[in-house]
């Protein structure tokens, strides 16, 4: 009985899961057809791509949480966003500074040891600034890299999933909710990308747990997509 209560408490989960990634990606299809139609073709225009997909991906969220969970979104949101009283900024501090220097020196590692071990071909080629707008419109790239992506993504892979998964223990909660994370970000299924993402969703789902709030993971979120889109800027 515990058991069939357990697999029933994940199975929405799941599904909605399913739908995100399918809907992410019929949503990225019809964008690149839809530009590949114009005469420079979709390549000239993937920063305007990304931007949105990354508005698809927000609604999409919406769409899956009100649908299939229920749930109105709003409300969801603004408590999911709340610190509870007398927070302790000074350790939600400590903890998104300490997450994100895991997180990026964590990725960093796998990368390195990839590299020095012969394993280039797991190591990710993605070229970041063909996503990023240059000049004045940076500003959007950087509204929807580092803004929309993590407040959508933490609000479905931690908030909305760990709620579904709510009669696992803790630890199968930020595994199975990682995975899934892991698996949402894997592409062309890069070795690499996957551990380094389930790693970084380890991370989210403990500081989640930690504080019962989604802010400092979206912090966090919002700090690595920041770090990368700097790092662009400034090698380009």
């Amino acid at each position: 009985m515990i058991t069939l209560l357990k697999i029933m408490s994940i199975k929405n989960g799941i599904l909605s899961s399913m739908c995100l990634a399918a809907g992410g990606l019929v949503l990225v299809a019809i964008l690149g057809f839809l530009f590949g139609l114009m005469e420079d073709g979709p390549d000239k225009f993937v920063p305007l791509i990304t931007l949105l997909s990354t508005l698809g991906l927000a609604l999409l969220v919406s769409i899956i949480i009100v649908s299939l969970g229920k749930i109105d979104i709003k409300s969801f949101v603004v408590n999911e966003m709340r610190l509870g009283e007398n927070p302790n900024y000074a350790q939600l501090l400590g903890y998104v500074v300490g997450g994100l220097v895991l997180s990026v020196v964590g990725s960093s590692f796998m990368v390195w040891t990839a590299s020095n071990i012969g394993a280039e071909s797991l190591v990710p080629t993605v070229d970041y600034a063909n996503i990023v707008f240059r000049g004045p419109f940076l500003l959007l790239s950087i509204i929807s890299l580092a803004v929309l992506v993590p407040i959508s993504e933490e609000i479905f892979f931690r908030s909305y999933l760990y709620k579904n998964f709510h009669r696992l223990g803790i630890v199968a909660k930020i595994a199975l909710s990682s995975g899934i994370f892991a698996l949402f970000h894997a592409g062309q299924l890069e070795i690499i990308v996957i551990l380094s993402t389930f790693f970084t969703g380890a991370i989210l789902g403990f500081v989640y747990h930690k504080f019962r709030s989604v802010t400092p993971c979206i912090l966090i979120h919002a700090g690595q997509n920041l770090l990368v889109i700097g790092i662009t800027v400034i090698l380009n």
